[in-house]
């Protein structure tokens, strides 16, 4: 479940560049297109849903995040209200940032 199995540029379904385990959603940095990127960790897999929302689980950081809400954002991926806690968990465990396109696993 950590490593991709499927990385694209143009993913047939949402086209937007995706990075996928059997199964489940990896970090997909598209920044350049506002509400279309995940960034979670790099060992960390999930599935990010219609409207911003996401669940997923980062082994090296022993983690399992889920979030939802009653109205949906816009979006094909994270909008910046579940990103911006997926960003302050990370923070507040003490990653060194998302560089490489995903939160730094911990030293």
């Amino acid at each position: 479940m950590r490593v991709a199995q499927s990385v694209t540029d143009v993913d047939a379904v949402s086209g937007l560049r995706s990075s996928y385990t059997l199964g489940f959603s990896k970090s997909w940095p598209n920044p350049e297109i506002a509400d279309s990127s995940v960034f979670i960790g790099e060992d960390a897999f999930g599935t990010p849903g219609l409207g911003g929302q996401l669940g997923f689980a980062d082994p090296a950081w022993r983690l399992a995040f889920g979030y939802t809400m009653t109205r949906h954002g816009i979006g094909t991926a994270l909008n910046d209200r579940c990103q911006s806690l997926v960003d302050a968990t990370y923070r507040a465990l003490g990653s060194s940032g998302r560089d490489g396109g995903f939160w730094a696993r911990p030293s």
